[in-house]
């Protein structure tokens, strides 16, 4: 009889409970500060593996993922030494939640802000069924999310930075932005507004951060109330990016047709003898362009020699297109004929020499050739000037996501900004998106 009463109870002990078959997913010796350190290490990644894109989806990947970082620390108050097994059903049952919810957003192929949100508030969720889960303050969301980053001496001397989520009346929420207090402006127990002072928010040209640290205090229990026992402070990480005023910078080359001149230089020798006996005359030495070209008269350049009594007189008729150079020839001595018999020769006169001088036509060639440069400010637009003869443009911009985008078409619409433009037209206009909607693309 008791070899039949043993069995049932021994049947019943090996079923497994319902809560220690969940803790399958969680080694029962596992410390919750070992954990919350895995889960954060899991969360970091993921962020870190989100695209890095300078865009309002972006922002928000990061910022949640601090508001998700933040909570999981928060988790951990007072339980880091705890280990799974010594939590009750309650307890484990929000730690596998949590596991299984930051396990769900590391596997996504593909990060976006809301996927990271809504882990925050599964986890928040989860939070409230821990130990002080429901009197501790939950930050869900805030912003902005970006400004643009002040410039040096000038820019808004404030900026709004709003908080959202829950239990977040008590005491009074203290948030330094760059080591600096800013001003609370209005509480209740799901918002929190305050005024930062933001002349210092400035960047050297490319997007950066303003970091920061909100305190917001923990509900305190009726006893602790009566104790006036002061409220245990929860931190949170912010951060707000910083866009600089100008998207990037452009650079505009155009191609058009020119008329150049091309120049070559000629040389030609000129020279003229008499024969014995022969008078006096004038040689006057011809020299033409060459077809299709111009003499740059200015350039003409004679150097002559003669015999001792014939003469170099210079330039005659010069034009564009043809000059001469005189000289007269002259024998010295005597020549001497008897009975019509030259019995005495005189010397050879002779003039000779080199002239040279430059030539021009008109050519017409392509050249690429810069038009304009400078910088591209969100939501102003540009309009460029074109020169004459263009036959087509090309506008490269640098942008400071660090992206290079190139142009030659006539018109392009881009993620911040559109360009329009006809090469039969003088202007080319480049009007960038304002900067929300250039960040919501």
């Amino acid at each position: 009889m008791r070899a039949y009463l043993m069995a049932p109870l021994l049947a019943t002990a090996m079923v497994p409970h319902p809560a220690a078959a969940q803790v399958a997913g969680i080694a029962a010796s596992t410390s919750i500060g070992g954990l919350i350190d895995q889960l954060e290490s899991a969360v970091r990644n993921t962020i870190n593996r989100a695209d890095d894109a300078v865009s309002n989806n972006s922002f928000r990947i990061r910022q949640q993922g601090e508001v998700l970082l933040s909570q999981l620390d928060t988790i951990a108050t007072g339980q880091r030494e705890k280990t799974f097994a010594q939590l009750n059903a309650t307890e484990q049952k929000s730690f596998l939640d949590i596991k299984t919810t930051v396990d769900q957003l590391a596997r996504l192929e593909r990060l976006t802000a809301a996927d990271v949100q809504r882990t925050t508030n599964s986890v928040g969720t989860a939070m409230a069924n821990l130990p002080l889960g429901k009197s501790t303050p939950r930050v869900i969301d805030y912003g902005p999310a970006y400004v643009v980053a002040s410039r040096a001496g000038g820019g808004p001397s404030s900026q709004i930075v709003t908080i959202s989520g829950m239990t977040l009346g008590e005491g009074t929420p203290k948030l330094r932005m760059k080591s600096v207090d800013c001003a609370l402006l209005a509480k209740t127990e799901i918002a929190i507004k305050f005024s930062c002072p933001s002349q210092g928010w400035t960047t050297n040209g490319r997007v950066d951060t303003v970091s920061g640290e909100l305190q917001v205090f923990q509900k305190r229990g009726w006893i602790a109330w009566l104790l006036r026992a002061k409220p245990a402070a929860r931190p949170y990480k912010l951060s707000v990016f910083l866009v600089p005023s100008a998207l990037g910078t452009y650079k505009l080359a155009v191609t058009r047709k020119v008329t150049t001149t091309e120049t070559k230089v000629r040389s030609q020798d000129f020279r003229a003898d008499n024969g014995h006996c022969d008078g006096d005359r004038e040689a006057l030495f011809p020299f033409n362009a060459t077809p299709g070209w111009t003499i740059d008269t200015a350039s003409i350049k004679p150097n002559c020699d003669s015999s001792s009594k014939s003469s170099c007189e210079g330039l005659r008729n010069v034009t564009a297109n043809s000059f001469g150079f005189m000289g007269v020839v002259r024998n010295s001595g005597n020549c001497v004929r008897i009975f019509h018999q030259i019995v005495s020769y005189d010397a050879r006169g002779n003039v000779r020499g080199n002239v040279t001088w430059s030539e021009t036509r008109p050519v017409e060639t392509m050249v690429t050739e810069p038009a304009s440069s400078g910088a591209l400010e969100w939501g102003k637009s540009l309009q460029l000037q074109l020169p004459s003869g263009v036959q087509s443009t090309s506008l490269t911009i640098d942008q400071v996501d660090g992206k290079r985008i190139i142009v030659t078409g006539n018109d392009s619409s881009q993620d911040w900004y559109t360009v329009q433009s006809d090469p039969t037209t003088s202007f080319m206009i480049v009007s960038p998106r304002s900067l929300d909607q250039a960040m919501a693309r």
